[in-house]
C-alpha cells in the first residue's frame, strides 16, 4: 500500500521537476540546473511553489559549490536563488515549504553577508558591500527584530563608499536599538562633524560618553569634535582622560601638543598662562617623539615651537632703544631655542626630504646661527624642488 502511493506521487510530479531534484541530490549540478530552468518556464510547472523551491536550492548549491566547473554556471546564482525562494513564498499557498523555506532563507542571508565582507577584503566594494548587508538584513528581518549585525555592516559600507544618507540613518537605527558598539557612536559623530552638524554631534557623542566613560575612542572622537570648534580648553580635558588611559600613545601626546601650542601662540592671554602652555606643550612633543624617533609631525612641530619662540624673543629686542644692554642677553636666549630646534627639524627633513618648510625652517636656522655652508647646501636643495 505505501509503495503504491509512493509511486503515484511520483507519476503525479513533472518529469523535468523530478529530474532536476534527482539531479541534485547526487550532486550533479549541471544537469539539476538544465532541467529545472526549463521546468521554471513550462506553463505546467511554472506555478508550482515545489519548482521554484527546487529552482532556489539548485542555485543556491551552484553558488555555494567549491566546483569551479559549476560556479561558472551562473554568474548571479545567489540572487537567482534568493528571487526564487521569494517566489515559493508567494506560490506556496498550502505552507507546505514553510519550515525547510525558512532555513533556506536563512541560509541566503548568511552568503550575503559573508560575499559583502568578501567585497571589502578583496577589493574595497563598500558600496557593492552595503548592498549585500542589506539583503541580508532585509532577510533575517522578515523573520522579526533588527538584524543588528548586518545594520552595523551596512552601515559602515555605506560611511566608507561615500553614502552619507544611508550611514546616518542606519547607525541611528543601531542607536535607537541601543546597540552595544562604540564604534556606532564614533562613526555617526564623525560624519555629523563632517557635514557640520555640530548638535547632531555633540548630542551622539554625549549619549558615547555616558554609555562608554572609558572608552579612548570616543574620548578621542569627542576631541576632535572640540578642536573643530575652537574649543581647546575641553579639548584637552578629554585628551588629558585619553592619555590617563594610553600612556604610550604618541599620537595623543601630539594632539595634546598641538592644543598647548595654541593656547602658547595665543596673545590674549596672558603670559603666565602662554608659559605655562609653551612648556606643556614641549613636554608633550617630546613624549611623542621619545615613543616614535620616526613620528614627523611632533619633530616638525618640536622644532616649530622653538623658532617661534626664538622669534618672539628677538621682535621684543629689536623694539629696545639702541645700546640697551638686555639685547644681547635676549638675543642669547632666541640663539638657544634656534639650537634646541635644530636636531629636530633634522630629523623632520631626514623623515621627509622633500618638505619646503621643514627646509625653509632649518635654512633660516642655519643663517641666523652663521652656518652659512649648511644653509648654502639647504637653499639649493629648496631650489631643486621648487622649480
Amino acid at each position: 500500500m505505501i509503495m503504491v502511493m509512493a509511486v503515484s506521487q511520483i507519476m503525479a510530479q513533472s518529469p523535468k521537476v523530478q529530474s532536476a531534484y534527482n539531479y541534485l541530490k547526487s550532486g550533479k549540478l549541471d544537469k539539476a540546473k538544465e532541467n529545472i530552468d526549463e521546468a521554471a518556464k513550462n506553463p505546467k510547472t511554472m506555478n508550482n511553489p515545489k519548482t521554484w523551491f527546487y529552482l532556489g536550492n539548485i542555485y543556491l548549491s551552484i553558488y555555494t559549490s567549491t566546483n569551479p566547473d559549476y560556479k561558472k554556471l551562473s554568474d548571479n546564482a545567489l540572487d537567482i536563488a534568493y528571487d526564487a525562494f521569494k517566489k515559493t513564498k508567494e506560490l506556496d499557498t498550502k505552507n507546505e515549504f514553510e519550515n525547510q523555506l525558512k532555513l533556506d532563507l536563512i541560509n541566503v542571508a548568511d552568503q550575503y553577508f559573508n560575499k559583502g565582507v568578501s567585497l571589502i577584503k578583496s577589493n574595497k566594494d563598500y558600496l557593492g558591500a552595503e548592498k549585500d548587508f542589506l539583503e541580508s538584513k532585509d532577510i533575517n528581518e522578515s523573520f522579526g527584530g533588527l538584524d543588528s549585525l548586518s545594520t552595523y555592516y551596512a552601515a559602515i559600507g555605506a560611511e566608507y563608499g561615500g553614502d552619507t544618507a544611508d550611514a546616518i540613518q542606519l547607525y541611528n537605527q543601531l542607536v535607537d536599538a541601543n546597540y552595544d558598539q562604540p564604534n556606532t557612536y564614533v562613526s555617526l559623530t564623525t560624519i555629523y562633524r563632517a557635514k557640520d552638524e555640530m548638535d547632531k554631534a555633540l548630542a551622539t557623542i554625549k549619549l558615547a560618553r555616558e554609555k562608554y566613560p572609558d572608552n579612548t575612542d570616543v574620548i578621542i572622537t569627542e576631541t576632535n569634535l572640540y578642536l573643530k570648534m575652537g574649543d581647546s580648553q575641553k579639548a584637552l580635558e578629554d585628551l588629558k582622560l585619553a592619555l590617563a588611559k594610553e600612556k604610550t600613545n604618541p599620537t595623543l601626546y601630539f594632539a595634546a601638543g598641538v592644543q598647548y601650542n595654541i593656547i602658547a601662540d595665543d596673545t590674549t592671554k596672558s603670559d603666565t598662562i602662554r608659559k605655562e602652555a609653551f612648556s606643556e606643550a614641549e613636554k608633550a612633543y617630546k613624549n611623542a617623539v621619545a615613543l616614535d624617533s620616526n613620528y614627523f609631525d611632533p619633530n616638525y612641530n618640536l622644532g616649530a615651537l622653538y623658532v617661534n619662540k626664538a622669534a618672539a624673543i628677538i621682535g621684543i629686542a629689536n623694539q629696545l632703544p639702541f645700546g640697551d644692554k638686555r639685547y644681547d642677553a635676549m638675543k642669547v636666549e632666541a640663539d638657544s631655542y634656534l639650537k634646541e630646534a635644530i636636531p629636530y627639524l633634522e630629523r623632520a627633513v631626514a623623515l621627509h626630504p622633500d618638505d619646503i618648510n621643514s627646509l625653509s625652517s632649518l635654512r633660516e636656522i642655519y643663517a641666523r646661527l652663521g652656518q652659512y655652508e649648511k644653509a648654502n647646501a639647504i637653499k639649493e636643495r629648496i631650489d631643486k624642488l621648487t622649480k
